[in-house]
């Protein structure tokens, strides 16, 4: 088990070289099916449909890979990496057609996990070449002629065995795997029909795909001599999973498909699913966990024993039973003791312990009270292991305790007052940020549910296993029966290394000098997440990934004007990152380089940031950039200026960016400029319509709002009395807001279109609506404090402040109550968007000394 994880990822690496080589140069020679290859005593297979993709998705977004890709055997994988990358032999886009990437594992008598690989691979000199790449070594090409190839890319990496036979290209590392692999293919061996039902099971569209023998995951996962399913009882069959990297964690799900009846699988046929909230009482010491929802508990009783063992006992501790029953352990103190709780839902507290205070003898039973709580001894020696099975056993004669609806079995004293803490002082496993999240954000409603802490439980193993361990949190398997005999499954893996911060924060990155301006999201074409590209008061942009890691930074002539905005330049799918600074206009790829064409040298210098514009949305791009001596320069995608432009000569330079507006079928460019006046241009630069409009004392400009008609767009600005003013271009002027000090920005609190005005002053913040005061916040004092608008889901929108002098960013929700959580550091404009498509939003800002932070945005009042 020690190397496994690195064996499996070196060869997966090097079979997506030789799954590429044949999906864009296959030749006439097919290649046999990869299928046949895999040995009938494989207990668990993996198949990668689209491996680049997959790995880069990996790589590129999983918080895994960003606290493992320093580790020196990770670091070599990554190296390999570099070394195709550089070959040119990573393809882009989408891959279909081609036969899959199968890994196959055996295990030895001893338990150790021997993979085997399968994927085809014309046979050809560039081939070879590409091996040897990955390898950092030539590869001979007696691979061609049924020689069995040892090689060693890395000393912090295991050595590989290859062979070749009809086709397919096999590597492992035991050779006489590979050997086997080798006499079965082109074979036409029957597959096992549960086996073939599973894979035909598996869906299109996920990173990977797993088929896994139930009763090898229940081995390999068990812990305490316990397998991972009800009743601690195995299971035999196959289960098809696929596989999808999140951020914060690697989710599988699909079906299992037992190959017959056990008590594992009875004893949740006839129950009905709901979540575990047994985890309301369970503290947060707690690092195993398995649940069983319970509907009828004389089913699962007798599912669990095969007859009721006793009605006297079924009636005590299990006819009143409605809801989650289940046990939990904690990890072993510093004298090796770990605490256990039972947990028993139910809809009728009251009846539950009158059951159970029935059976104690004349006397009663011993009772105590702790914190207002009474706590009972339990008549009957184990009746729970009796009842519930095996997976309750060694509760002789527990304490019990009613906590709301849920009655908490504890078998030592600590143990029962660590539950009514929990549940008292509000400090339960449901409400720790790190465990208690994971089941809010990744569990579902099943019938049952194995939770365990891998990090807190698990024996720590060694070399790059250890460093792979030490990354994950919880581990979560859920089932819930289906009508057809199949079993609806999911496995969940979480990123929360065990000194995960609760305070929110998901990462922080250090840059080498403090922004100059906010952090901009950028979208990532390959894995769809956000990237967050940053300017330093040196000048240095850097892209920073969804995880914090630096992807690259790079010298610009000048600070930015405005923000980045994305093209598709070359009509692929790739996005490219367009900017400029007052001298030039840059159109940077994914990786930090110069597009061809670029950047671009201004004769003028710009005086506000580019627009760009696709007109018929065909990818025909269209950048203006205004420019100080009121000139306007119009440039195609390829950095060539536009034919046929022949724009007027401003009034004066603009102030802020071009805008686009199409109305009735007629394009407008609407230019807002220093002296006031409003241009409104056609396509070619010349006027299209005569705005009447003067934004007099003009001292920030607000934006611009739709209409029906040209004459009709509104500008809004604030003048150099505060005022804040809208103007139609026609020449009428409203006032929105009368004279007053204070930096403006403009929000719309509901959705409804009309303008909110927010005002900052040194220590206040402003909301006001159609002349009336929304609300009034006082905090510290801070010169440059700053308040803007927040989008958030849907029509939601919540409102920031930025208070750089004292390093805080705050976040409000529309009525002006502070959002959970606020404030946080930061000394910049925070953004707020679901960057790494966890389903969860993250708010992203930056310190005064250039730390970028994101933190995972609390839920809202």
């Amino acid at each position: 088990m020690r190397r496994s994880i690195i064996a499996v990822l070196l060869l997966a690496i090097v079979a997506g070289i030789a799954w590429w080589l044949w999906h864009w140069q296959a030749g006439p020679e097919r290649p046999a099916d990869p299928w046949a290859a895999i040995p009938a005593e494989a207990v668990a297979v993996l198949e990668v449909p689209e491996p680049f993709i997959a790995w880069e998705r990996f790589t590129g977004t999983s918080q895994f890979w960003g606290d493992l890709e320093g580790k020196p055997a990770f670091a070599a994988l990554d190296t390999i990496m570099g070394r195709i990358a550089r070959s040119g032999a990573i393809p882009s886009g989408k891959q279909t057609d081609a036969a899959p990437l199968l890994i196959a594992w055996r295990a030895t008598e001893s338990g150790t996990l021997v993979p085997v690989m399968c994927w085809p691979m014309a046979r050809s000199e560039p081939a070879l070449s590409l091996l040897g790449e990955a390898f950092g070594t030539p590869v001979s090409a007696e691979l061609w002629t049924g020689t069995r190839l040892s090689l060693q890319p890395d000393s912090a990496l295991p050595a590989a065995e290859l062979a070749w036979s009809k086709g397919l290209l096999l590597m492992g590392t035991d050779g006489e795997m590979v050997e086997e692999a080798r006499s079965l293919a082109g074979s036409t061996r029957k597959p096992d029909a549960l086996f073939e039902k599973a894979r035909a099971s598996l869906s299109v569209g996920a990173d990977a795909h797993l088929l896994i023998m139930p009763a090898f995951a229940s081995q390999l996962l068990g812990i305490h001599g316990q397998g991972i399913f009800p009743a601690s009882a195995p299971v035999e069959g196959w289960a098809a999973l696929d596989i999808r990297f999140r951020p914060g964690a690697v989710l599988m799900n699909g079906l299992l498909f037992p190959a017959g009846e056990s008590p594992a699988t009875t004893a949740i046929r006839e129950q009905r699913p709901a979540k575990p909230d047994i985890i309301r009482v369970l503290p947060t010491t707690v690092s195993d966990l398995r649940v069983i929802q319970i509907s009828d508990p004389a089913a699962h009783v007798r599912a669990i024993n095969g007859e009721l063992p006793d009605d006297a006992l079924f009636t005590a501790y299990a006819e009143w039973v409605r809801g989650g029953i289940g046990v939990a352990e904690a990890s072993k103190d510093m004298d090796g003791d770990a605490q256990r709780w039972v947990v028993l839902e139910t809809e009728d507290p009251a009846k539950a312990a009158d059951a159970m205070l029935f059976r104690c003898p004349d006397g009663g039973c011993a009772t105590t009270e702790y914190r207002g709580v009474r706590i009972i001894r339990m008549a009957d020696p184990e009746a729970l292991a009796t009842l519930y099975g095996n997976a309750f056993a060694g509760f002789e004669q527990p304490l019990w305790a009613v906590l709301a609806d849920m009655v908490v079995f504890a078998d030592t004293p600590a143990g029962m007052r660590a539950a009514i803490d929990a549940w008292t002082d509000r400090n339960s496993l449901a409400l720790d940020p790190r465990s208690g999240d994971f089941f809010q954000r990744f569990g579902s409603e099943a019938v049952y549910s194995w939770w365990v802490d891998v990090a807190r439980t698990y024996t720590p193993g060694e070399g790059p296993l250890a460093d792979a361990q030490r990354t994950l949190g919880g581990a979560l398997l859920q089932l819930t029966p289906r009508n057809d005999g199949a079993f609806i499954a999911t496995f969940c893996l979480q990123h929360a290394p065990a000194g995960k911060r609760a305070a929110g924060a998901l990462w922080t990155t250090a840059l080498p000098a403090p922004l100059a301006a906010p952090p901009i999201l950028v979208k990532d074409y390959l894995s769809k997440t956000l990237q967050v590209f940053t300017q330093d008061k040196d000048n240095r942009i850097s892209l920073i990934s969804c995880t914090g890691k630096v992807l690259w930074q790079r010298q610009l002539d000048g600070p930015l004007i405005g923000g980045v905005a994305q093209i598709d330049r070359y009509r692929n799918g790739k996005l490219q990152m367009l900017c400029n600074t007052a001298n030039k206009v840059y159109l940077i790829d994914r990786l930090g380089r110069d597009v061809e064409g670029f950047p671009v040298v201004l004769k003028s210098q710009a005086s506000t940031p580019l627009s760009v514009f696709d007109y018929e949305g065909k990818k025909d791009y269209r950048i203006i950039v205004p420019t100080v001596d009121g000139g306007l320069l119009n440039l195609g995608g390829d950095g060539k200026p536009v034919q046929g432009w022949e724009p007027v000569k401003l009034s004066g330079p603009a102030l802020a960016a071009v805008e686009h507006v199409r109305i009735k079928g007629k394009d407008f460019l609407v230019l807002a400029l220093r002296n006031g006046k409003v241009a409104v241009l056609d396509r070619r630069g010349t006027v299209r319509y005569d705005a009447k409009l003067r934004m007099d004392r003009i001292q920030t400009f607000l934006g611009s709002r739709e209409a029906m008609d040209i004459a009709d767009r509104r500008m809004l600005w604030a003048d150099s009395s505060g005022a804040v003013l809208s103007g139609k271009l026609d020449g009428t002027v409203d006032t929105l807001s009368p004279a007053t000090s204070g930096k403006v920005a403009l929000f719309d609190v509901d959705g409804d279109e009309h303008i909110e005005v927010l005002r900052t002053t040194i220590s206040a913040l402003t909301a006001e609506s159609k002349g009336k005061v929304l609300f009034r916040l006082n905090f510290p004092d801070s010169p440059d404090a700053m308040a803007f608008g927040v989008p958030l889901e849907g029509e939601e929108v919540a409102i920031g402040l930025v208070l750089p002098e004292q390093d805080q960013v705050r976040l409000y929700d529309a009525a002006g109550e502070l959002w959970p959580g606020f404030p946080l550091k930061g000394a910049v404009r925070s953004s707020v968007a679901d960057i790494n498509l966890d389903g969860v939003l993250e708010l992203v800002t930056a310190d005064g000394q250039g730390v970028v932070t994101v933190y995972a945005l609390p839920a809202g009042r």
